[in-house]
């Protein structure tokens, strides 16, 4: 009689095992296209016998429990290309700002400024005491001032608008961490009960940490309850198990720009990757050797231009000045802030020093040195003004190139990564189709069973009876 009450016993149980898969099939079926998440299963294995005694041939089935099929090495992987597409998005979304404003077209911008500048000086040279073409001259000198003007500040914007960015980058940051941290406390949960629910809070999670990410560079490891620990690739934590530790965007004494905060520590120069590492490298390094350029190419026209114009007179035979306002600079030897004061010195056209001193009204001479300026090696003793300013724009565009062919290259990695992991995670309908059917009929012949079981249960019992 024992043995028919342990043929219960193992046909509850494995009813029970076979409803517990289908329930999961049927999850699995469900999420088919739900993004991020992972195919479940049931793991089944023997029994322990049951009857007196442990007389009984087996115990049945057990569902011992639920996992799903993720791998962690996949996932920190895909983490991994993840933060370095970010960075290289951030800088390209920036540079594509940076390139129409330092070559917005034909005939356009400070390059054509530059050629019309000392074109200007030329045509004074045909006719040195022609008031028309010395007002030309002033206001081609004018343009030229306003070209660098626009660049240079064109150039700050960018730079203050990828400030900004980093400020709310750092908040989408810190409620990312956050989340994840609250996710951690229920998986933690999840997986002390032994609950289902724990991996479908694993996919949430893991969603969220490939989006954290792709803004920071970042690290993470898991712990034995189940919850995470990230922190930055240099070893700032971010959140231990299910405590956030926020970041924050602050300025600091000496600085004109937000830096990243940790507790207290100025960790800005450790972000070395993500969107939120990209847009420090723009504010930080990229623009500021732009504008670095630019002033070095002002600096040397503005002082050039002054020492030649000086040598010269004007009709009156009086000595040429300053044709720009001189740059004074607030450090010394620095050319900081030369290209954003650019401005001329003189309005008048009848003060133009065109002639050479001593040679009488009708010289050109000078108009000639100044236009010659033009093939002068300025810059480093190495290129001119125009060929400096080519320069940056082939820096700026080779940049951009860098970036744009990273961002394929990481797609193209990304992609065979993330084949990789759904074809291990995803659902296949088919499979669960036939799973369907094989859980279905070991549930129909273990209620046949028990069946059979009751039945001659029932017959021992009116025959004893």
């Amino acid at each position: 009689m024992s043995s028919l009450f342990a043929g219960l016993h193992i046909g509850q149980r494995a009813l029970q095992a076979q409803q517990l898969a289908l329930e999961i099939t049927q999850r699995n079926i469900a999420n088919a296209n739900t993004p991020y998440y992972a195919r479940q299963r049931v793991n089944l294995i023997p029994g322990e016998p049951i009857g007196w005694e442990g007389a009984a041939p087996g115990g049945g089935v057990l569902a011992l429990l639920v996992d799903s099929f993720r791998n962690r090495f996949l996932d920190c992987r895909v983490t991994q290309e993840l933060q370095a597409k970010g960075e290289n998005e951030a800088v390209l979304s920036a540079l594509s700002q940076v390139e129409p404003l330092l070559n917005p077209g034909e005939s356009q911008g400070l390059d054509a400024a530059i050629s019309e500048f000392f074109a200007g000086f030329d045509a004074l040279a045909s006719l040195p005491e022609d008031m028309s073409l010395r007002r030309q001259v002033l206001v081609r000198g004018q343009e030229l001032a306003r070209e660098f003007k626009r660049v240079y500040e064109g150039l700050q914007s960018i730079q203050s608008s990828n400030d900004r960015a980093v400020a709310d980058m750092v908040g989408e940051i810190n409620m990312l961490t956050s989340n994840i941290a609250e996710l951690n406390s229920r998986i933690a949960q999840a997986h002390s009960l032994k609950s289902g629910d724990e991996f479908t809070l694993r996919d949430q999670r893991q969603q969220l940490l490939d989006r954290l990410s792709e803004l920071v560079d970042t690290s993470y490891y898991e712990t034995e309850s189940g919850a995470v620990t990230v922190a930055t690739v240099r070893g700032t934590v971010l959140l231990a198990e299910d405590h956030p530790y926020a970041l924050a965007a602050m300025l600091q004494p000496g600085t004109a720009y937000n830096q990243i905060m940790a507790g207290g520590r100025n960790i800005t120069s450790e972000i070395g990757s993500g969107r939120l590492g990209g847009m420090l490298r723009v504010r930080d390094s990229i623009i500021p050797a732009y504008l670095t350029k630019l002033d070095d190419m002002a600096a040397a026209l503005v002082s050039r231009v002054n020492a030649q114009h000086a040598v010269g007179v004007d009709p009156t035979g009086t000595p040429g000045g300053d044709f720009f306002v001189p740059f004074v600079p607030a450090v010394p030897g620095s050319t900081a802030g030369a290209a954003r004061s650019m401005e001329l010195a003189i309005t008048d056209p009848s003060k133009l020093a065109a002639a050479e001193a001593g040679a009488g009204p009708g010289s050109n001479a000078n108009a000639l040195s100044l236009a010659a300026i033009r093939d002068e090696r300025l810059i480093g003793g190495a290129a001119t003004v125009q060929q400096a300013y080519s320069d940056l724009v082939f820096a700026a565009g080779a940049d951009s190139r860098t970036a744009r062919d990273a961002i394929e290259t990481q797609g193209v990695v990304l992609l065979q990564l993330q084949n990789q992991r759904d074809s291990l995670s995803s659902v296949s309908l088919d499979e669960e189709a036939v799973n369907i059917i094989r859980y279905q009929k070991a549930y129909e012949a273990s209620a046949r069973f028990i069946s059979v079981l009751d039945g001659l249960t029932e017959e021992i019992l009116r025959l004893v009876g």
